[in-house]
């Protein structure tokens, strides 16, 4: 049977240990403190990928993967260490591999189960057109694994603040216990990272303008931090980080009176959950004394929609158990959702500037672009933001909509508050470029590759005009340039390809386009061009 070996990293901050020993120990071995992890030597499994035509191994902490020709030899190998794992592994772990350029998740992911566990792909991946090697891993992806940027076991400081001041002089009064706040703000320091209305297809949350990922203090206001969405009509499925969204929901949370709270059930500091005890704090009946386990008929475990090899615990605490059976096994969703997004937290009145947060949500993904687009112009007119990312977000969706003119000066608005920006910059270059304005489009990207020399999208945009001016070798010489700063993008090697092609040097385009498939063995355009060269 497949396991997951994986050395757990040592929990916390060492000086709290030292006073906290017991504590420390027994944190260790939950959940939040096995969030991240670094690999072990022991790792091994195999899958295959019927959708993308994928085979998978792990051994010796790397990744591989390969297809099999005609001929039944083995290619497009692409093979990647395996430098860290997100998850506990109480349900499931993902791989992840460092470079220089930051952390990709890997195609692959471990999930838990009652026969000792097994690899499958990783949620989002179970389709043709994958990313396989080529999902980064961002900072808001970490933030809820890991105590900093930096990958590191979440510790002490993500419940109970900086310890700075406390390790200088200990006492009550120099360390924020959670038992002292109210209701409110104790539930806040979980939901900072276990409240998510969903996963993937829409906007679920935004943070506030001029908010760090990592800024988010216990005891603070969870709103002056970050803003909820949901649906409209709220979804009865459940995604794998549900728990907040759900509690918040239940009926026993909305009549407790801020009584009920997470660790009403939940001791953060060691395993285990006492839920029936919890429930006969209110439920005084018959029924409830009888009651071997309160959770299967009210909290059933169930299979989530986004992960769909995991099974967790439903927190919307239901009278009766869901119809259907809860652990049946699903297909990785692939409709989207479209109609409005509505705030879901935190409650109360919605002040002017938090109309920017709903409007801009709507058009992020598209969910309701043309009502957003329209709230996203009355929110700008009336309230005139200084920050660049509000006309960004309008730009982009008009020009997802087929607006070339309002999103050029949307993306004109945007710059003129933050000039510098390689992002906005090479947005409105790229739109140019498609109108045939290649002259502006090559200013703007001489000063987003001036910013930042090592973005990508400006490189290759800035190589694509250089090339459509005959000057093959600036092209190259910029292409080389992006390869370098980040060398798994097929976009780039394809563009490498089409120079090698304008120079008569077609064993060179040919190794761009193979280099670009066994990137991306989906891509058309890379087979396309090397089938052409026969």
């Amino acid at each position: 049977m497949l396991v997951c070996g994986c050395a757990t990293l040592l929990f916390g901050e060492a000086p709290c240990r030292l006073c906290h020993e017991e504590i420390a120990r027994n944190f260790a071995l939950t959940g939040m403190g096995r969030s991240i992890s670094v690999s072990g030597t022991d790792t091994r499994g195999e899958y295959y990928h019927r959708g993308s035509n994928r085979h998978y191994r792990v051994a010796n902490g790397r990744l591989r993967r390969h297809q099999i020709d005609g001929l039944g030899h083995e290619v497009n190998v692409e093979e990647k260490s395996i430098d860290l794992f997100i998850g506990s592994g109480n349900h499931a772990r993902t791989p992840v591999h460092r470079s220089a350029g930051g952390m990709l998740e890997l195609p692959l992911t471990w999930y838990a189960s009652d026969k000792g566990g097994y690899w499958a792909m990783s949620p989002g991946y179970d389709r043709p057109d994958h990313l396989d090697f080529r999902r980064e891993v961002t900072a808001e992806c970490v933030f809820c694994h890991s105590a900093s940027p930096e990958p590191a076991p979440i510790d002490c400081s993500r419940c109970h603040g900086p310890s700075a001041a406390h390790l200088e002089k200990p006492g009550r009064g120099t360390i924020l216990n959670p038992a002292g706040l109210d209701a409110a703000r104790q539930i806040e320091i979980c939901l900072q990272c276990h409240l998510e209305t969903a996963s993937s297809g829409l906007t679920d949350s935004i943070r506030r303008i001029g908010r760090g990922v990592f800024s988010f203090r216990p005891g603070e206001p969870l709103g002056g931090y970050k803003l909820y969405f949901d649906r409209a009509v709220p979804s009865p499925d459940m995604d794998i980080n549900h728990a907040g969204y759900g509690f918040l929901q239940s009926p026993c949370y909305r009549k407790s009176a801020g009584k009920l709270t997470c660790t009403t059930c939940h001791n953060p500091h060691r395993r285990g959950v006492d839920h029936r005890s919890s429930c006969q704090g209110c439920h005084h009946t018959a029924h409830a004394r009888a009651a071997s386990d309160c959770v299967s008929c009210h909290m059933p475990r169930r299979r989530t929609r986004d992960a769909v090899h995991v099974v967790m615990t439903d927190h919307r605490v239901t009278r009766r158990p869901p119809e259907g059976d809860p652990l049946a096994p699903r297909r990785e969703p692939t409709e989207r959702y479209s109609g409005a997004l509505v705030r879901f937290y935190p409650p109360g009145p919605e002040s002017p500037e938090d109309s920017l947060y709903l409007a801009s949500a709507q058009v992020r993904e598209g969910n309701n672009p043309v009502a957003g687009m329209e709230m996203l112009r009355r929110a700008i007119r009336s309230l005139k933001p200084r920050d660049s990312v509000w006309y960004w977000d309008l730009a982009e969706a008009l020009r997802r909509g087929g607006d070339m003119s309002g999103a050029r000066k949307a993306y004109r608005d945007a710059l003129s508050r933050d000039p510098d920006s390689t992002k906005i910059l090479t947005g409105l270059a790229d739109l140019l470029l498609r109108e045939g304005n290649s002259g502006e489009a090559e200013k703007l990207l001489r000063r987003a590759v001036k910013a930042d020399p090592r973005f990508p999208a400006a490189l290759n945009l800035l190589a694509v005009i250089r090339g459509s001016q005959g000057r093959i070798d600036e092209a190259l010489g910029l292409l080389r340039a992006s390869l370098q700063a980040r060398q798994d993008l097929p976009s780039t090697w394809i563009n490498l390809g089409v120079a090698y092609e304008h120079k008569g040097q077609r064993q060179a385009a040919e190794e761009s386009y193979r280099e670009a498939i066994r990137l991306q063995p989906d891509s058309s355009e890379a087979r396309r061009r090397l089938s052409a060269l026969h």
